[in-house]
């Protein structure tokens, strides 16, 4: 079985995914506290645990880890359902803004994450393939990522709207992550004047550069926000790195000049009472989503959602298949008994006696197993019970 547990956009309100935030080190922790193959999807919208379990199981994993009440209420999906999700958030169908591609990269890092604890076995290592062909395919095949929506897209559009234009306005890019970067791109693009700071020059540089903008450390914060039109916050901080009582003594510093603040972090960075200080305009992840894009064309999506099922159908009839393992293995230690037996019987040189035997079984065997996998990757189940009794293996000593 295969189940996904967790909070959304679409299922949570901010304060609760925030709870469900969990860095990579915690990610880890979590997974390699399992008894089965598991991983964890957490991105700045989403905290999502699939795992070969019940989704009983996962959530009480989940909230366990989050020290969340037992009422929280969290999404849940078992069996080809839960496949089905995972494909669909993977083609940025599931995404506040529909059709973003920063979540393959995501998928990845959960992965590799996965790998890491011990805890990507085969199952769902090759449901994360299937994941990352489908979000490919949507890309390549259909319009829907068309435009390179995205957060900081919608971030973009937010403070456009406020100020007018964004045509030589100085924003300053707070976090020099892959989030970071794409913000700092996203307003260079757009005319922008771009700050980026970062905990180091380094990292800031970096991340400006791809932008045409400036670097900076977060010891500058203060003078920086003192003179920008607008802020995006987007650190990894797991506690906010801008209090109101620090805000109201940069607006006092500002004068009368208001202040757009747009916070795309998860946690927040800003606190949330920072909206209350005169001048600010403050936008959260739930903010953004009331200005996110409508999708495109229905037939985008509904050419997405034809590769999504695609995907899945090929996942499940490779999930099918691998009921055929269990008879397959018995059969091949009943004929590899029957070899040793006859080598017994024959004396002679024994190696070269079970080599033969070998050759002789692996040929008779070959098309059997190649029709019993067939068979059970198309849910023919009864060909498998047929093939058990036929060659008596229900009793094998050993049987899968």
């Amino acid at each position: 079985m295969i189940s996904v547990v967790g909070v959304t956009h679409k299922t949570a309100p901010l304060e609760v995914r925030e709870r469900f935030a969990f860095g990579n080190r915690t990610a880890v922790g979590i997974l390699r506290s399992v008894p089965f193959e598991a991983f964890l999807l957490v991105t700045c919208n989403r905290c999502e645990l699939y795992g070969t379990a019940a989704a009983t199981v996962l959530r009480q994993v989940l909230l366990d880890a989050a020290g969340a009440p037992g009422q929280t209420p969290l999404m849940a999906h078992e069996g080809p359902a839960a496949v089905r999700h995972l494909l669909a958030v993977a083609a940025g169908l599931d995404s506040m803004v529909v059709g973003e591609p920063q979540i393959l990269g995501q998928v990845r890092q959960a992965l590799a994450l996965a790998a890491e604890a011990g805890r990507l076995g085969p199952v769902l290592s090759r449901l994360g393939q299937h994941a990352l062909i489908c979000g490919r395919r949507v890309r390549r095949e259909t319009a829907l990522g068309r435009g390179q929506p995205s957060v900081p897209r919608v971030a973009a559009g937010v403070v456009r709207h406020v100020l007018s234009d964004l045509s030589g306005r100085v924003v300053v890019v707070v976090g020099a992550g892959e989030m970071g970067a794409l913000a700092a791109r996203t307003f260079g693009q757009a005319g922008a004047q771009v700050v980026v700071a970062s905990r180091t020059a380094r990292s800031a540089e970096e991340a400006a550069r791809s932008a045409g903008g400036q670097a900076a450390v977060l010891d500058e914060l203060d003078a920086l926000l003192e003179r920008a039109d607008a802020a995006i916050f987007c650190t990894g901080s797991p506690a906010p790195v801008l209090g109101v009582e620090r805000v109201r003594r940069i607006m006092e510093a500002r004068g009368s000049r208001p202040l757009v603040v747009v916070d795309v972090a998860l946690p927040r960075d800003v606190a949330p009472d920072v909206r209350d200080v005169e001048g600010v305009r403050l936008y959260d992840l739930d903010d953004l989503r009331a200005h996110a894009p409508a999708p495109l064309a229905l037939q985008a999506v509904e050419a997405a959602w034809a590769v999504v099922e695609q995907e899945t159908e090929r996942f499940l009839r490779w999930m099918s298949s691998r009921r055929a393992v269990p008879a397959i293995q018995a059969l091949r230690r009943r004929a590899d008994a029957i070899v040793e037996e006859e080598v017994a019987r024959a004396g002679g040189d024994p190696e070269a006696l079970r080599r033969f035997g070998q050759r002789v079984v692996n040929r008779l065997l070959h098309h059997p197993v190649v029709r019993m996998r067939e068979r059970a990757g198309a849910g023919a189940l009864t060909y498998l019970e047929i093939a058990r009794d036929l060659f008596g293996l229900d009793g094998a000593q050993g049987d899968g």
